[in-house]
């Protein structure tokens, strides 16, 4: 009886073990196919004023996309590895949009959230060139809704 009970035990840590050893494999794939994604991303346009990236925007006949997000928020992280990376969304950003980066903790970011009503990160604006909330979404997007809210906005504009 005991002799069974310690095959087991030995069995059942084998299988364990080498269930183990199996994942990070996947891991270490995932991080590869993540650093490739990484080369090309949403440009944001960092430091300065708001007034600057509207400026900018209106220079280059463009719209502006404020992400207010914080450092230690994991959606924003999220949205910077998975959202802002995808190839169609950022080609598509970046073609319509000055984006601007703003971490709500920092700088100008109290101010900026003050000014939009901004308590929840990440919070999401699509501003005109004067400024004026076109949309704004209030938490992390997936890359589908995030490319829907784009075209609409993108859309409303003409």
């Amino acid at each position: 009886m005991k002799i069974q009970k310690t095959i087991f035990l030995l069995s059942f840590l084998l299988i364990l073990m080498s269930s183990c050893g199996g994942t990070k494999n996947v891991v270490k794939a995932e991080k590869k196919s993540n650093q490739k994604k990484q080369l090309e991303y949403v440009q944001f346009y960092t430091g300065g004023t708001l007034t600057e990236v509207i400026d900018r925007a209106k220079r280059e006949n463009k719209l502006v996309f404020v992400d207010v997000m914080a450092e230690w928020c994991a959606p924003c992280k999220l949205m910077e590895q998975e959202i802002y990376t995808y190839e169609p969304l950022f080609k598509k950003m970046n073609k319509n949009f000055v984006s601007y980066q703003v971490d709500i903790e920092k700088g100008i970011g109290p101010n900026l959230s003050l000014l939009y009503n901004t308590k929840t990160v990440p919070t999401l604006l699509f501003l005109d060139t004067k400024g004026r909330v076109l949309a704004k979404n209030k938490g992390a997007l997936g890359i589908q809704a995030m490319l829907d809210m784009v075209d609409d906005v993108i859309r409303s504009r003409n």
